[in-house]
């Protein structure tokens, strides 16, 4: 009794995984496409970056700016292209440190799109508690509303996201780091992939939708 019970629970769970898969590969991306850039990236030329939009790499911790998010923030917006940005979230100082840092560095007036919280793994060797970390996040997230009138989009791996952010997040966006594989959750944006860009040296990171790029407006 107790095998046959395991045999049908797994025929049936593994159904359940089969259409979800299902679900999110029948997902139709959306035509536009996106960039994420930080100082580690250069630009040669702007009149050939052949994009919809760019998330740039603000802050980082309490401290840290991005000595090129105004920079590219100025010629992005020159070249027509919706610009976000980005926070790199540390589990080595508070969220009212972090947020702070990050609202200085980006006004309301200076992005089209919803901010982005990054948030990929324990950083800086302050491992803190799951529960710790969820509550940093949710802080960090409540001030962006306050100041931003809308939750950030939340960037990370689809394993730390299932760990972290199923529950109690729900509103939030997802935006999902894993390259070159479909996700197996609901996504929002997707990093697609690596690759060379006209007008940037090297690779960066490629990003899609899957639904309008209005939806991430602010």
């Amino acid at each position: 009794m107790n095998r046959m019970f395991y045999f049908i629970s797994c025929v049936i769970l593994l159904t359940a995984c089969n259409n979800l898969s299902n679900d999110i590969q029948n997902l139709e991306y959306q035509p536009y496409c996106g960039i994420d850039l930080s100082h580690h990236n250069v630009v040669n030329n702007w009149s050939e970056v052949k994009i919809d939009f760019v998330i740039l790499k603000a802050t980082e911790g309490a401290t840290y700016q991005d000595p090129k998010f105004k920079q590219y923030l100025k010629e992005a917006k020159s070249h027509n292209i919706k610009v976000g940005a980005y926070h790199f979230m540390t589990t080595s100082s508070s969220a009212e440190a972090q947020f702070k840092n990050f609202k200085n560095v980006v006004h309301r007036t200076d992005i089209d799109l919803i901010p982005v919280v990054d948030i990929e793994r324990y950083t800086k060797g302050h491992r803190i508690s799951k529960q710790k970390l969820c509550q940093e996040v949710r802080r960090f997230c409540d001030l962006c509303i306050d100041y931003y009138g809308t939750a950030p989009i939340i960037y990370c791996s689809e394993s730390f996201y299932r760990k972290h952010f199923i529950n109690g997040f729900e509103d939030c966006m997802y935006w999902c780091g894993d390259v070159n594989r479909i996700p197996t959750i609901h996504f929002d944006l997707h990093q697609t992939t690596i690759k060379h860009v006209n007008g940037i040296k090297g690779k960066v990171d490629y990003n899609r939708g899957i639904q309008p790029l209005t939806n991430f407006m602010l």
